[in-house]
Formats: C-alpha cells, structure tokens, sequence
C-alpha cells in the first residue's frame, strides 16, 4: 500500500535513473572534472614533482606547453665543423712541432 501524504496531494517517487545516453554522460564526466579541475591539476603536480615524467607530460600538454612553443635559448655562436675539424689540425701540429724540438739531436 501508497502512502498518501496528509494533505491529500500524491507524489509517485522519482524512478530509479536508467542508463545514461552518451552525450548525457559525457557532460557528467566533463561536469565532474571542471568542478574538481584544480584538486586534478594539484595532483598531478605533485606526482611530477615527485618524479613521474608521465604526469609533468601530461600537465604541459594540458597548458599547451611544448619545447617548441618555447622561446629559443640565446646560444653563443657555434663555429663550423670545418672550423673545429682545423683548429684542431692546427693543435696536432703545434703539438708535434714541440715534440720535434724536445727530441735530443743525434
């Protein structure tokens, strides 16, 4: 048996939810993160701070930070290879050079 609320009025409870639609769900999920959004991104900091490459990748991902987006490091002017290639040429006969003259005359 009902039972009836005192002042006469029926009100049939709510049914038992069913199985969410995808789209219905989906909005859950996305509901559900953006409210606890800043307790997720604190986790995950943590957890990269504590060493988890897996989790500092996925914070940079979320705030779009890549090595590209990166400004470039001023770097000193780097000398070709040619010119390491006969600097070093120029060491090698130096240091023969000395040898020679240490060499005791025969």
């Amino acid at each position: 048996m009902i039972k009836q609320p005192k002042n006469g009025k029926y009100h049939p409870p709510e049914p038992a939810p069913g199985p969410l639609s995808p789209e219905q769900a989906t909005r859950e999920a996305v509901a559900a993160v953006f409210r606890d959004l800043g307790l997720i991104v604190q986790a995950l900091a943590d957890r990269a701070k504590e060493g988890s490459h897996l989790h500092a990748k996925l914070l940079f991902d979320f705030a779009g930070i890549s090595a590209a987006s990166l400004p470039p490091e001023p770097e000193a002017e780097r000398p070709s290879l040619a010119r390491l290639f006969m600097e070093k040429l120029d060491q090698m006969a130096e240091e023969t050079a000395a040898a020679e003259d240490e060499r005791p005359v025969e």
